[in-house]
């Protein structure tokens, strides 16, 4: 799936607008920074791919990258 960031905190947390012809009616969705593979500084307006899993809380986004990107950085540790 394509889309465009919407937001992202430094707190390692943001939303992805999905493309429009993806059908999900504009609503953004959440990604986590542990699920950004390469670039993890992501601003709003970056374009990006990714994939959709279900989660407790609704639709979550995994895999996210930006779409310049194409080394792999692991998730930095959090506390």
């Amino acid at each position: 799936m394509t889309g465009i960031v919407r937001w992202y905190s430094a707190k390692g947390f943001g939303f992805v607008d999905p493309s429009p012809s993806l059908g999900m009616d504009g609503k953004a969705i959440y990604f986590h920074i542990c699920d950004v593979r390469g670039r993890t500084i992501l601003k709003p307006g970056d374009a990006v791919t990714f994939d959709v899993i279900p989660s407790p809380k609704g639709p979550k986004c995994v895999n996210v990258r930006a779409v310049d990107t194409k080394e792999e950085i692991p998730c930095p540790q959090t506390k």
